[in-house]
C-alpha cells in the first residue's frame, strides 16, 4: 500500500514539473513574439519618420526650385549737363579722333531769370532721380553738386562703368532768336563712327523720351536730333540722348524751366520715356 502511494505521489510531483515546464515554455514563446511584434512596430515607426523626412526634403526643394528670382534692378545714369567751372581745355571728341573740343563749359542762362544752365540742369535731374527711383529704379548720378571738375569724356566714362543700361544727359537749349521754344532730344548717327553699335537704341530711347516729355508739359516737339559731334555721345559705350528741355533764351521758357512744378513734369516726362523704352508700366499715369 505504501509503494502504492509513493508511486502516486511521483507521479503528481512529475505532471507538476511537465507543467510548469509547458507554463515557461508558453511564456518563453510569448516572450519572443512579443519581441517580434515590438521590433516590427520599432521598424514600421523608422520607415515612417524616414519616409516623412524624405517628403519634406523633396518639398523643400520644390518650394526652393519655384521661389521667383528676384528682379534684378535696371540702373539708369543720369548726367546734369555742365557745372560751375568751365574746363577750356581740349579733349578728342571720340575715341581715336583727331578733332578736339573744350572738355566743358558752363553752359547758357536765363534771358529772364539770369540763372545758370548747370543749376537748372542739376535741380531737374535731382527730380528725376527722385522719380525713376520710386518707379522701381537704381540711379547713377554724374554729379550731385554744381562745384565738380568733369569733363564730358570723364561723364561718359563714369556711366559706362556704373552698370547702367543707359545714359540721360540733362540739358537746356538756347538760341539767337527768342521766340525758339520747344524740347528735343539728341542721338548718334548710324554712321557714327565711335559709338555706332549703340546708335539704334540711342535712337529708340531718345524718340521715347521726347514724345512723353512733350506729352506731360505741353511743350513743342522738336523731334530728335542726330549729330556725331558731341563728345559726351560719342565716348558712350550705353545707350545715351541729350536731351534739351527747352528754351532759356525764350522768355516764357526760361521762367518755366525754373519753375519747381514745371520741373517736376520734366521729370515725370523723362522717367515716362524711360518706361517706355523698357516697356514698362509707369506710362500709365502719363494721361493724367
Amino acid at each position: 500500500m505504501k509503494k502504492i502511494w509513493k508511486v502516486l505521489i511521483l507521479c503528481v510531483m512529475l505532471s507538476i514539473f511537465c507543467v510548469g515546464c509547458k507554463d515557461d515554455e508558453v511564456i518563453t514563446q510569448d516572450k519572443k513574439a512579443e519581441e517580434k511584434t515590438t521590433e516590427k512596430r520599432t521598424e514600421i515607426i523608422k520607415q515612417k519618420t524616414t519616409q516623412k523626412a524624405s517628403q519634406k526634403t523633396t518639398q523643400n526643394k520644390k518650394e526652393t526650385t519655384t521661389l521667383p528670382k528676384e528682379e534684378k534692378r535696371i540702373k539708369i545714369a543720369i548726367d546734369a549737363g555742365h557745372q560751375k567751372k568751365q574746363m577750356s581745355e581740349q579733349e578728342a571728341i571720340g575715341p581715336g579722333a583727331d578733332k578736339t573740343k573744350p572738355m566743358v563749359s558752363s553752359g547758357t542762362e536765363g534771358v529772364v531769370t539770369k540763372r545758370t544752365e548747370y543749376q537748372v540742369n542739376l535741380e531737374v535731374s535731382l527730380k528725376l532721380k527722385s522719380e525713376l527711383i520710386a518707379r522701381g529704379y537704381d540711379v547713377y548720378m554724374i554729379r550731385e553738386t554744381n562745384d565738380v571738375s568733369l569733363s564730358n569724356k570723364k561723364r561718359a566714362l563714369m556711366a559706362n562703368e556704373s552698370g547702367a543700361g543707359i545714359l540721360l544727359r540733362i540739358h537746356c537749349n538756347s538760341a539767337d532768336s527768342q521766340s525758339a521754344n520747344g524740347a528735343l532730344t539728341m542721338s548718334p548717327t548710324s554712321s557714327n563712327p565711335y559709338c555706332k553699335v549703340i546708335a539704334a537704341d540711342s535712337q529708340r530711347l531718345s524718340e521715347c523720351v521726347v514724345s512723353t516729355l512733350c506729352r506731360r508739359t505741353g511743350a513743342k516737339n522738336r523731334g530728335v536730333t542726330q549729330t556725331d559731334e558731341m563728345t559726351g555721345i560719342n565716348w558712350s559705350k550705353i545707350p545715351v540722348t541729350i536731351v534739351e528741355m527747352g528754351f532759356m533764351s525764350n522768355p516764357d521758357e526760361d521762367q518755366k524751366l525754373s519753375d519747381r512744378h514745371y520741373q517736376t513734369m520734366l521729370a515725370e516726362g523723362i522717367a515716362d520715356g524711360v518706361d517706355r523704352y523698357y516697356q514698362r508700366e509707369g506710362e500709365k499715369n502719363a494721361e493724367k
